[in-house]
């Protein structure tokens, strides 16, 4: 029996085993892929590393920089000040679109501006999204960009998605900072929590994790998928066959899987929750070209219909170490509920999502040298009104039986690679708390059970 079992080796659960051996605690650590990384991983082809969508590192935690220091080394990295923008109207705006409306069409700028001061100010707790930019951004603000872009990288009704989740993710704004930006066109720095960030000068955000992997002391059991779990045997089965018991299970799967596979007593309602929980895909398209791009943004955003897809990102312009000498690479994205969406739809966003990429770059499938299409099954949890009902009891819930479920997915939130590092060292104070308390009362219990005389 493991004192501790982590299922997941991402980023996450790689911090759990991290900290866990920090603590002096034992632990098994079991990854379904071939190799740890989650969605931390990079793909190689043809001299090109094409990491699992664009993934940066916002480093704002000292115990995360210096976690990294202690794992991979602060002088692998680069930091990067964030060169990005936004493509609509035909034209190319700096981030984020409420300070920024240089170049904008005159119409487009006055409808903003009047929709900021007409807000509705007088709605005091927005539950939609929809309603919370009405409330903080204005009508303009929201046909223009919040709507539209949103619409496409949650592929969800903004009506039904609750506001929880924008916090430090939505830069706020002012009359003065919309009206200085219609006329300076220069990016603006410091804005916004992704306003700089760290990158692996060699191999990608991959490169993370492999200098994870070699200071955790247990190797990680890979090819170990998650077939059921026995919470009140504690018990994790896995489809090869291999089972595990446990004392406590760290989980960072996607909850609602996790949820589903549970055995459950009858007395709790897992199985059933794990059906509200909803999410989308991604779909992430990397191609390389044997040419120069005549752009300087990290990404570019694509709030518009006319492009299938909702960001584009230029690899090159991250880190030259991405791309071979005289070439360059970007990366477009786009969201589907996967069970909303036939295959045959999918197939036909990914050749619209290239066609128009191609299109926007003004290149021919004659630059194109590599294509490079990766799927994220899980990618951005949706926060309805059902999540923000439940989510804390189903939580709670799960750790009376000793299952903590952390990590984006675990906990079913929209978090940071630094987050994921909290995640994992938060819980693994947990478990030393929880250890020492049991290891506390039993030697309680041990000297009431002693004989006097024998302790004479």
């Amino acid at each position: 029996m493991a004192d501790v079992i982590i299922l997941g080796a991402g980023l996450t659960g790689l911090s759990a085993a991290y900290h866990l051996d920090a603590q002096g605690i034992e632990y098994t650590i079991f990854e379904k892929s071939d190799r740890a990384g989650g969605l931390l991983k990079s793909a190689y082809d043809a001299g090109y590393t094409f990491d699992h969508t664009g993934h940066f590192l916002h480093v704002s935690d000292e115990g995360f920089k210096i976690f990294l220091d202690q794992t991979i080394g602060l002088s692998s990295f680069d930091i990067i000040q964030r060169r990005s923008g936004i493509f609509s109207h035909n034209a190319l705006t700096q981030y984020p679109f409420q300070m920024n409306l240089h170049g904008l069409p005159t119409a487009v700028i006055a409808e903003c501006i009047e929709g900021f001061v007409k807000r509705h100010r007088q709605t005091k707790d927005p539950q939609t999204f929809y309603a919370w930019v009405l409330k903080h951004f204005g009508h303009g603000f929201g046909k223009h960009f919040f709507f539209s872009y949103n619409k496409k990288i949650l592929a969800y009704n903004l009506k039904k998605v609750h506001p929880a989740w924008t916090g430090r993710f939505v830069p706020s704004t002012t009359l003065h900072d919309i009206i200085e930006g219609c006329f300076d066109k220069k990016e603006r720095s410091g804005i916004g929590y992704n306003s700089s960030f760290y990158y692996p000068k060699q191999g990608g955000i991959e490169s993370i994790v492999k200098g994870i992997t070699h200071k955790i002391t247990q190797p990680i059991k890979s090819l170990h998928d998650v077939s059921a779990i026995d919470p009140t045997a504690r018990i994790v089965y896995f489809t090869n066959g291999h089972s595990e018991t446990y004392k406590t299970l760290v989980s960072t799967l996607p909850l609602n899987r996790l949820l589903a596979i549970l055995k459950a007593p009858s007395s709790t309602t897992f199985n059933q929750a794990a059906q509200y929980l909803i999410h989308n895909s991604v779909v992430n398209i990397n191609l390389g070209f044997n040419t120069i791009i005549p752009v300087d943004k990290h990404w570019i955003y694509f709030p518009e219909e006319e492009y299938p897809f909702y960001r584009l990102g230029f690899w090159h312009n991250v880190s030259k170490s991405l791309v071979p000498a005289n070439h360059t690479a970007v990366y477009g994205e786009f969201s589907y509920i996967a069970d909303r969406t036939k295959p045959d739809r999918v197939k036909k966003l990914i050749d619209q999502t290239t066609s128009k990429i191609l299109d926007f770059l003004q290149l021919s499938d004659q630059h194109k040298t590599v294509e490079k299409i990766l799927h994220l099954e899980h990618a951005y949890v949706i926060y309805d009104t059902w999540r923000e009902n439940h989510l804390q009891t189903l939580l709670s819930s799960l750790t009376a039986f000793n299952i903590h479920s952390i990590g984006r997915y675990g906990a079913w939130k929209y978090s940071s690679m630094q987050e994921a590092y909290q995640d994992g060292k938060a819980v693994a104070a947990i478990i030393k708390n929880n250890l020492e308390r049991t290891t506390s009362r039993a030697q309680k219990g041990a000297t009431r059970g002693r004989n006097p005389a024998a302790i004479l």
